[in-house]
Formats: structure tokens, sequence, C-alpha cells
């Protein structure tokens, strides 16, 4: 057999891991498997189970590169397994028995599970939810409200987008409409099914389509759970309340009352056990009254809800009916987000939203308990939070022109332009899980519920296996924990200073309540030591929005150490970044917004925040389909720079040819190569030509005056030609910022993977011998190798040098070289500047008890880690 090739990402909480159904990425060598390949997972004990498998990504010569799988509870638990080519062909697969699938609008499982779709044109997102022959649920849809104006779901498509011996997904798309026919928020809704597993989880997606004067004060997922025949003292209530704890409560409490029901009866009652109240067991007091009277004068409560409009509190209260006054229930710190309705008898719902109180402002609400049908909303924006607000923070300060504007750059690092600071396009996703029940959740199964919710099961790859494979290559490799080997004093020193920095980070985020609807899973740019914040309200320097490449650092920390709060703190970050930083629609789609004090604030909108680099680990680590989404959306962006001048208030230039747009070569370049690879890689829609518009740019690049050095150039959007930019443009200009988001890592897996490609080698060896080599060269080498390399000497001054930064360019070169000396010379310019050989890492601890590096800034700590994983990936032995 071979190598235990995947592991959990952290031990799950109980053996039945695959309870509720997992997926994941598996990553394979060049050549070693082809399309068609069937899959199987072995676990410790030697059992092996066939696995399903979707062809996410393949090597130029067409064999498979990554692949993605999804498994349920028929795989029994392993501390480790191993995925390996199955003797299995897709045929035997195709004549596997179906143990679920998709008839006549209805998916059914081995589990017991039935769910009945929606119809295009319908409001709901699933028409019913039976498990074991009782029906849970009579239907999903989707509300909002927009200015307080009620909207209501309109689904457009369903289609069952995947659907194996494993998992079935199927997509629903749609928008909201209000009462006079106007649409807004268009929404993609997954429903994710997995075999052996009762459990559904829903992915909500949608377009944040609206200006400032058009708040968004609503927006929830609703489902209706039946409740006939039930009587009020069996109907019964569960809430999560922090840390697994759960509320149970009942629609008419028996426990309590000072006469009537036996001890048996309240003790069954609060089990959620059947009670069946006999009159001639019914302890009467002095009236007299007789069971059914006396049952009359216990309230009824028809509605709950749980309200969490802060990432450190929540308040819940229950009311009568409508028009009596709510009563307090119980309040606490952060709710898990779960809650069950149903009835003894027949069971019932369990719902739960993922980063409950991380996406504050939000609410449950569970409403007609007392009636035949109940309803529980899970609200993704709290009805009653302050309408969400995105206005500008300011009314412009007077920056009505360019120089205005420019000026006010030198100041507050902001970057204002008037009628840039809109919301509108950007977007934001959220995961929900549903669990039918046939029977009231006992406290045990009601806190494994919200484990699920919060932190559901995952595998991932083992990082030594991963790393043989060639993925994401030349920028890591797994730490000396993972491969067993004794490091050297400066590794040692470099690995502390690594685990330091994103310590710290995971620290501040929770210290600064960096929480909230569109806020999580940022990070803030710059820290202010005299005023001991972080500068929140100053310009440029308040949320990061992915500067100077956060979102790789964090990733290629977890390919290193594998640590599962590395992966979960970057997971957050990718889904902040892919979706609230990125416009999805409108005028600036394609773009995404510099760092400022809002997200969308900056009117500088560019490729460099919309890279698909900063996506791409995580889509191939899980084989998410909405990331997949974003990816294929962006595979078209280069169209972006026909619509908007990046460089309109800094770059003078002359008239620009039709069908031509100016490009930085690091900061729009590296981003085209980034998404244009995915999409070849993927063989998504268009790889063919994403090929080809690669090459062309290399070429271009290639035959520049030059080449990197140019630093601007003109691309032909539709055919990729490159042409220099005519005067006034400067003839060249060397920006550090040129290889600080990500070029140096996707020009090296580029070529890696280009140049396998018989098609390509010939303009890959070129643009790596002309271009890009000469260029790393010379960027650190003084102004000897400068005039050799490229006729001038680089302007850029010490204090703008990053030579940290660009120490993984020499990387490069001694690689290239296989030179020792350039080795050494690596670290030497690795400590020379940043947070170099004298800087001084100590943490204190400020009079309140919360922590402060008075020197950090996430530019810097960005760029260490960036380039320090990076350098150990190359030349670790010369440290």
């Amino acid at each position: 057999m071979a190598q235990r090739n995947l592991k959990w990402l952290q031990p799950p909480p109980s053996k039945d891991g695959f309870s509720h159904g997992t997926s994941f990425g598996m990553s394979w060598a060049r050549g070693l498997y082809h399309s068609g390949q069937c899959f199987s997972i072995t676990g410790d004990d030697g059992k092996t189970y066939p696995v399903d498998s979707r062809e996410t990504a393949y090597w130029p010569d067409g064999s498979l590169k990554w692949t993605a799988h999804s498994i349920a509870g028929d795989v029994e638990y392993s501390d480790s397994y191993t995925v390996e080519a199955s003797p299995e062909s897709k045929e035997d697969e195709e004549k596997r028995p179906e143990m679920m699938a998709v008839i006549d609008n209805r998916i059914t499982t081995q589990s017991g599970l039935e769910l009945e779709l929606s119809r295009p044109r319908s409001f709901s997102l699933f028409e019913k939810l039976t498990f074991d022959g009782k029906v849970v649920s009579t239907g999903a849809t989707i509300i909002a409200s927009i200015n307080k104006t009620p909207y209501s779901a309109n689904v457009r498509s369903v289609e069952v987008e995947n659907a194996t011996f494993s998992r079935i997904v199927v997509k629903m798309s749609g928008v909201t409409v209000s009462a006079e026919g106007e649409e807004h928020l268009p929404f993609d809704v997954r429903l994710c099914i997995y075999q052996n597993s009762s459990t559904i989880k829903i992915v909500h997606s949608f377009i944040h389509d609206l200006e400032a004067e058009q708040p968004l004060t609503s927006l929830g997922l609703h489902f209706r759970v039946p409740l006939k025949g039930a009587e009020m003292y069996n109907r019964h209530v569960r809430l999560g309340s922090s840390n697994g704890s759960v509320i149970s409560e009942e629609v008419l409490g028996l426990s309590g009352l000072r006469y009537g029901p036996t001890t048996q009866n309240r003790i069954d009652q609060t089990d959620g056990k059947p009670v069946k109240l006999r009159e001639d067991e019914w302890v009467k007091f002095k009236t007299g009254a007789d069971m059914h009277s006396a049952l009359g004068f216990v309230p009824t409560w028809d509605a709950y809800t749980l309200s969490q409009l802060s990432s450190d509190g929540f308040s819940l209260k229950k009311r009568t009916k409508e028009g009596c006054s709510w009563v307090k229930v119980a309040g606490g710190g952060r709710a898990d987000g779960t809650a069950y309705v149903g009835s003894a008898a027949n069971g019932g719902l369990g719902v739960g939203m993922s980063n409950f109180w991380e996406r504050y402002p939000t609410q449950l609400d569970l409403s007609g308990l007392t009636k035949d049908v109940g309803e529980m909303t899970v609200w993704l924006y709290s009805p009653l939070a302050e309408p969400l607000d995105t206005r500008p923070f300011h009314d412009g300060l007077g920056m009505d022109t360019y120089p205005k504007q420019l000026e006010g750059l030198d100041v507050t690092y902001e970057d204002h332009e008037p009628g840039f600071s809109t919301a509108n396009g950007i977007a934001r996703t959220n995961s929900l899980f549903l669990k039918p029940y046939t029977a009231t959740p006992s406290r045990e199964e009601q806190a494994a519920f919200s484990s699920l919710v919060r932190d559901p099961p995952r595998l991932v790859p083992d990082s030594g296996y991963m790393h043989s494979t060639g993925v994401f290559h030349g920028s890591w490799a797994p730490d000396h924990h993972i491969l067993g080997y004794e490091p050297t004093d400066g590794e040692k020193e470099i690995e502390s200073n690594l685990a330091t920095l994103f310590d710290f980070y995971a620290g501040q985020i929770e210290q600064h309540r960096w929480y909230g609807f569109w806020d999580h899973g940022d990070v803030q740019h710059t820290y202010d030591p005299l005023r001991h914040a972080w500068r929140y309200d100053v310009g440029g320097f308040a949320w990061d929005n992915s500067e100077l490449s956060t979102d790789l650092w964090l990733w290629m920390y977890f390919l290193h150490t594998g640590r599962a709060d590395v992966f979960k703190i970057s997971e957050a970050m990718t889904q902040h970044t892919s979706e609230v930083d990125i416009y999805h629609s409108g005028r600036f789609k394609g773009f995404g917004t510099r760092h400022s004090v809002q997200h969308w604030s900056d009117s500088s909108k560019q490729l460099r925040i919309s890279s698909v680099l900063f996506r791409r680990i995580y889509y191939f680590l899980t084989g998410d389909e909405r990331i997949g989404d974003l990816i294929s959306e962006l595979s078209t962006c280069q169209d972006a720079l026909l619509t908007l001048d990046a460089h309109r208030k800094v770059q003078a230039k002359d008239n620009i040819p039709p069908g031509f747009a100016m490009a930085n070569i690091g900061l729009d370049c590296g981003p085209l190569m980034s998404n244009w690879l995915t999409v070849w890689e993927r063989r998504a829609e268009g790889w063919e030509r994403c090929r080809d518009l690669l090459m062309k740019l290399l070429q271009g690049i290639t035959v520049l005056p030059h080449g990197i050095g140019n630093n601007a150039m003109l691309l032909n959007l539709s055919t990729g030609e490159v042409r220099p930019c005519p005067p006034p443009t400067p003839d060249h200009a060397i920006s550090h910022l040129s290889m600080l988001f990500g070029f140096p890592e996707i020009v090296g897996e580029m070529l890696d993977y280009a140049g396998q490609d018989e098609r390509c080698k010939t303009i890959v060896q070129e643009f790596k011998t002309k271009t890009w080599l000469p260029y790393c060269r010379a960027y650190n080498g003084g102004p000897e190798i400068q005039m050799k390399e490229f006729g001038f000497i680089f302007d850029c001054g010490l204090d703008d040098a990053w030579r940290q930064s660009h120490s993984t360019l020499t990387a490069v070169v001694a690689i290239e070289e296989n030179s020792a000396e350039l080795a050494r010379r690596v670290w030497k310019e690795f400590g020379s500047d940043g947070y170099g050989v004298d800087h001084d890492w100590s943490i204190e601890k400020t009079a309140n008890g919360e922590e402060e590096a008075k020197w950090i800034t996430t530019n810097e700590a960005a760029r260490y880690g960036v380039s320090a994983i990076s350098n150990l990936a190359k030349i670790r032995e010369f440290l």
C-alpha cells in the first residue's frame, strides 16, 4: 500500500467524523494518473472503500494534478488514510447500485433522507424534507428587506451540479424581488447532500447590488416545520448557547407548575420524550380544576428570538403571541448559532449557521410554534440591527481633483476619488447546516450538531506528500517537524519568528474583535504605537485587503506547518477577500479595492487585489465550489482594464490605441498570469485561449526593451499583444511593489508548469533567460549588475528597496546557477531590512493586559512570512 497521504486537519471530537460527510482535495505527481481514474481510500485498519472523484486540475500532459473527493459515514474512522488508484474502472463505478439518486426532482439517500427540490420560477429552495418517512420541513426560502421594504426569493434556475455515489450538489440561482417587481441581491444557493448522512449543507452566496441610499435591513433563510397534531406540551425548542451549551425549552412547560403533572411527566418533558397526560393522574389543587381547564391557564410560547448583535453578546427572549410583551430567557457571550424545533413524537429540524457570532449582527427566529406549521429563520443580517451602512465615511474633504487627491494620499495614505467609494457589486457567502431528527435531540446530540456547525471535521493532504507531488512549485516546503530532521539554529530562529507573527495576529483578531458581517476574515494594515491602537480610521492604514500578499503568507504558512489554526484563519481571510474586497458586478467588476477604512472606500481599484493567486491554494485543498465559481469569474478580469485606467493619476501617457490598455507588469500582469494559468490547469471553459494569452504575454514582456524593467506596457486584451508605452510614459521604471503581490511565486510555478508543455517550452525558456533571471540578478545585485543586465541603475532608494522581500529573487538565481555563494548572500539580504537580524521581536503587555507589538505592520509581516518560507524551501541548508 502507498504511503499515508491524507490526515485530519485536527482530530474530530468523536470517532464518527464522517457521519455528516466531508470533501477534500488531493494532489498527484505528474504522469501518475490520468482522466477517468477511479480512486479508493484505505484506513489504518487496512479496509478499503471506493471514493468518488472530481478532476479539478491537470498537468500539461493531461495527467491529473488535483482531484476532489467526498466521503460520508460508510468509511470507518482512522487517524490517517491512503488515497490511491482503484482497480475499479469508470464502467464498474457506473454499474454500482445507486445508493442516492435524483429522480423526478427528488433526492433520496440510503440514510432515509428524501429532499423534494424546487423548480425554476418558484419561491422555494426546496419543497419538502423527509427523514425516515417523517416530514420535518415543508419548504425553505430566502427573505430580505431593503430599506425596510420586503423582498422574497425568485429561483431562476435549478441544476444538479455534481452527482456521484457519495455526494449530490444542487445549485439554485435567482434574485430577491419586491412586491413592486424590483430585483436585487442576486444569489446562488448550493445544497450538498452526502450518502449515509442525514445532514444537509447549504451554501448561500449573494451580490450586494445596492447603492448607499438603499441599505440592506435584513437577509435570512426561512424554513417551515410541520407541528400539526402535536400537543403544546410535546413541542420542543433547543438553542445552542456558547461552546456547546444547550438551552432547552417547551412551548407549554410542565415543570415548575405548582400542581398538575406527575414528576415523571415533568422529567419526560425536560428530556424531550413524549408525554401523555392523564386526567386520573392529574394532581388537583383546591379549585379542583380538571386537567384541560388547568392547561388553559399555562402560557404557550409561540415565538423565540436569539439575537447576536455584537461578537460578545447575545440575548434570547420569547413571547406568547404578537401584541404581548417579550420575556427575557437568557443572555450570554457567543452563541453557537444552532436551533431545533419539533415535536416529541415526530421529531423536527435542526438548523445552524457557521461563524454565527463572527459574522454579527445575526439572529435566529422561531415562530408559529403554537400553530400547525412552525417557522425558523436564520438571519444572516439581523432585522434588529441598524441598516447596513455603506455610505462613504467622509464627505470627500474637498479632494475633487487629481492633484488634491494625491496630496491627500501623502497625508492619510488614502486614495480618494468621488463616486468610487461604493459597496455595489461586492459579495458575501455563508454556510448553514440542516439536521433532521425523528425525535427531540438530547443535549449531547444538540451539542454535537453545534460542534459540526462551528468546526466541521476536515481532511487535508499530508504536507510532506503534497510537496513530493510538486504542486505550488518552488515557494514552500514542509517544516522540520513534518520532515523529521534537526534544523540549524538559524532555521529554528526563523521558525520561531514565523510562529510569533502568526500567533500575534491570531491574538489580535480576538483582542480587537476583527469580526462582523463584512469584516470577518480581514486584518488591519498598520499599528500606531503612539496611541496604542491600529490605525483603523486613517485612510490606507486601516483594513488590509490583501496588501503585499497577506493571504499568500497565511496559506504558505499552512502548507509549511499543517497547523489547523492557520488553516482556519486563512480560510476566513480567503472567504472575505474573495467576496468583500472584489467587485462581482457593476462598473468595477473584476477589480479589487486597495486597503482603506472601509473595504470598498479606496478609489484604487486594481487586479492586484482580485488575483486568483490568493484563492487557488484553498480551492485545490478543498474543491470548494463557490471559490471555483469566483476563480472562473476572474478568468476574464483583463476586460476590466478597458473600463478603468488604474494609472490615471500617476502615469503620464499618450493616447492608447483601441483595444489596448496600459498595464503594470507586476501589479496587472502577475494577476493575469495567475488567472490564466489556473484556468489552463483546471481545463475550464476557454482554457486554450487563456494558455495562448499567457504565452503571448510572456513573449511580449520578453521583447520589451527592458523586460520587467519597463514596468508599464500596452496590452491588447483580446489578442495578448504587448507594445512598449510611447512617450511621455517613462522608458523604464523600477517599483518595489512589482514583486510584492505574488509575482515571483506565480512566475516560478508558471515556468515549471508551462515548461513541461512542448508547445510552450521555447517561449518559457526565452522569458526565463532574457527577462526573469536578469531581473532576479539585478534587483538586489547592486549598480554594477543592474548596469550590466539593464543598462541603467534601479531607481528605488534604500528606504524603498525591500531587500528582504527581494531576497527570494536572488534565491531563484542561486538555484538556477547552483551557486553556494549566492545562496549565502540570500540570507544576508533576508536579514538586511524589514524584520532583519537586528529586529526586536518583543511583544509587550499593556496596562489592561493586552498584547502590543509596537513594531508591527502587516506589510512587513506578510513579506517576512512569504520570503522566509520561500527561501527555506529553496536554500535552507545554507543558513
